[in-house]
């Protein structure tokens, strides 16, 4: 009776961290595509262009993904809309820097370039770009993140699996022919 119990509970500790990792692929997914998005919308403002500025091929910027789990992280924090805010612009300000710094050490990319910004530290971050992801984390928090909790959770469970299963293909994917094969944009 107990090995029947005792797989009970595995089954049942199962379905919950495969939900809960597939919920927060999602959500680094959709970091990654509404980053794409930001970045292509701001350079097409500022430059006049569109053209794809991340490194890989897909519609996606891994770094507003890991931004987006940080954000995230603070749900907890929610009734707290000030510090929210200003924690948001840490956490993404520092995963910028982490990230931006490590291009230009280790791979000798500078991917983005803030040198010339008001407050800038290194060119790696600036006080333009934490604001604009403090804002963009608040959206995350009171808008698009509940929106996408409620979806999941209507959703078929199996669909869901199915769906976080075929993304997270097509994203290794990418980012193995992005390793091999792709050139990005440098500063």
């Amino acid at each position: 009776m107990k090995s029947v119990e005792k797989s009970a509970e595995i089954s049942a500790w199962r379905k919950v961290n495969t939900d809960r990792l597939c919920y927060l692929f999602l959500i680094f997914l959709t970091g990654c595509f509404v980053g794409w998005i930001y970045e292509e919308i701001f350079y097409w403002i500022t430059e006049g262009m569109l053209r794809n500025r991340g490194i890989l091929y897909g519609p996606w910027l891994p770094i507003y993904g890991v931004g987006a789990l940080g954000i995230y992280a603070m749900k907890p924090l929610k009734k707290y809309p000030v510090l929210l805010f200003f924690l948001c612009a840490a956490i993404t300000g520092v995963v910028e820097y982490i990230i931006g710094f490590a291009g230009i050490r280790f791979f000798g990319m500078r991917l983005w370039d803030y040198r010339g910004m008001f407050l800038n530290i290194g060119g790696i971050i600036c006080l333009r770009s934490v604001l604009s992801f403090a804002v963009m984390g608040m959206v995350f928090h009171y808008l698009i993140e509940p929106a996408a909790e409620r979806t999941v959770k209507k959703a078929n469970r199996n669909l869901v699996h199915i769906a976080c299963l075929s993304l997270f293909i097509l994203f290794l994917s990418d980012c193995l022919l992005s390793a091999l094969f792709r050139t990005p944009i440098t500063y």
